[in-house]
Parts: structure tokens; sequence; C-alpha cells
């Protein structure tokens, strides 16, 4: 590992960690706005999603190329009957 850091010039390994740190920025941004604007019984249906981003954007790290995880269903909605669900039976 250190002869690859050896050969590669300085000035590409300062771009390479540039990149990183503004990627890693802008995803923290939008996550941040994502999560202000949502409504409070949204977020268990938007979080998953953003999960599922985040392990994308992940995969642009020379770090990030293993094997992904199953991700996780989002939860389905419970019908109340006093709202207008009728029974069965």
């Amino acid at each position: 590992m250190t002869e690859l850091a050896s050969a590669v010039p300085a000035y590409v390994l300062l771009a390479a960690l540039a990149v990183i740190v503004v990627l890693l920025t802008v995803v923290a941004i939008v996550a941040r706005a994502v999560v202000a604007k949502a409504r409070p019984e949204d977020l268990q249906h938007i979080l998953p999603g953003l999960g599922q981003v985040l392990a994308s954007l992940a995969l642009f790290l020379p770090w990030g190329r293993g094997t992904r995880g199953t991700t996780a269903a989002p939860p389905v909605p419970v019908r109340s009957e006093r709202r207008g669900g009728r029974r069965r039976g």
C-alpha cells in the first residue's frame, strides 16, 4: 500500500481527498434538507430510502466496493377500523 501512495503524485491524492470531502458535504446538506422538510409521520418512509441513496453513494469511495446487504422494506401502513376500514370475516 505504501508503494502505491509513493507512486501517486501528491496533487492527485489531494484532488481525490477534495472530491470525497465535497461529495460528503453535498450528501450531508441534501440529507439535512430532506429530513428538515419531511413531516414527522413520513420519516419512517423517507429514512430507508435515504439510507439506500447513501449506500449507493458510498460505492464511489475506494473502500466502498464490498457486497451490498439486503434493504429493509418500508413499513406497511395500518388502516384504522374507525377511519373507514371494514371488518372481514
